[in-house]
C-alpha cells in the first residue's frame, strides 16, 4: 500500500494542480486518513471479537 500512495498521492496532487484546484489537495489527504483510520478501527474491532489461541503454555506443551 505504501507503494500505491508514493504514486498515487503526487499523481492525484498534479491533477488538481492541472485542474485549477490545487486549494483541493488537503481535503484529498484528509479523506485518506479519515479513510485509514476507519478502517484500521475496523481491522481492530474484528480482531478483538475473535478468541485468542495458542497462548496456553500446556496446551503448547503437551501438542509437543
Amino acid at each position: 500500500m505504501g507503494s500505491f500512495g508514493a504514486v498515487f498521492g503526487p499523481w492525484l496532487g498534479g491533477q488538481l494542480l492541472a485542474a485549477g484546484h490545487g486549494d483541493w489537495g488537503f481535503t484529498a489527504v484528509a479523506l485518506a486518513g479519515v479513510s485509514s483510520a476507519v478502517l484500521i478501527g475496523v481491522a481492530a474491532l474484528r480482531s478483538a471479537r475473535q478468541p485468542r489461541t495458542g497462548g496456553d503454555r500446556e496446551a503448547v506443551a503437551a501438542a509437543h
